[in-house]
């Protein structure tokens, strides 16, 4: 294994810190010290706080979308475990990445503050590949609709699970109640499988795939 360059050492004890207290009340004199860094070489990576935080939280964002195209790559299988195995491994990922929690639950975000525009278009590129990854899902049934038709119904299911999804992110990461429905997660998952993918598809042609 290599070894972490300096700058990766220093984002792994910025990410350390700002899931511990998040990012406003963690200053790079803080990330200096448990880094055992002079404070002035942490600006030879990062110009700022903001830009070490943003960089931290798209790593993390890479590193859950890389995972995630791997989990649903493998073109002749079945879609449907493949679909399942992508929606469990979606939200442990989503569980590792402290740094990405305290992104969704920072209000800087939300408003037009430009220091994070790095992060938001990261974020917004994740949301527009997921949205084409499930597209393609549905593209993956067999159909004799007119190619408009087809269009439309992928669509409309991409934004059911996104939306879907996007509740239930903010449900365990944001009210903070993952430990309190990570116990039923997976079967959680399989009704989401099971009823909005068979609600778009059918009981029996969803069984087969």
């Amino acid at each position: 294994m290599n070894k972490p360059t300096t700058g990766e050492v220093i984002q792994q004890v910025a990410s350390g810190l700002f899931r511990k207290f998040g990012f406003e009340k963690t200053s790079m004199d803080d990330i200096a010290q448990k880094a055992h860094k002079a404070k002035r070489s942490i600006y030879n990576y990062f110009s700022n706080k903001e830009e070490l935080f943003c960089t931290t939280v798209i790593s993390e964002i890479d590193h859950i979308q890389q995972r995630l195209a791997e989990t649903m790559a493998g073109d002749g299988q079945p879609v449907l475990p493949r679909l399942r195995q992508y929606l469990l491994a979606r939200v442990e990922l989503l569980a590792e990445a402290g740094t990405l929690q305290v992104a969704m639950k920072d209000k800087h975000l939300e408003g037009n503050d430009f220091r994070f525009d790095n992060l938001r278009n990261r974020m917004a590129e994740f949301s527009d590949w997921e949205h084409q990854l499930f597209k393609k899902v549905w593209y993956a049934k067999p159909t004799d609709d007119p190619p408009a038709t087809v269009e439309q119904q992928a669509v409309a299911f991409a934004d059911m699970l996104s939306v879907t999804l996007n509740g239930l992110s903010h449900t365990f990461f944001v009210e903070d109640k993952y430990e309190q429905y990570k116990p039923s997660y997976e079967m959680l998952i399989d009704l989401i499988v099971n009823s909005v993918f068979v609600q778009f598809v059918g009981h029996d042609e969803a069984m087969r795939r």
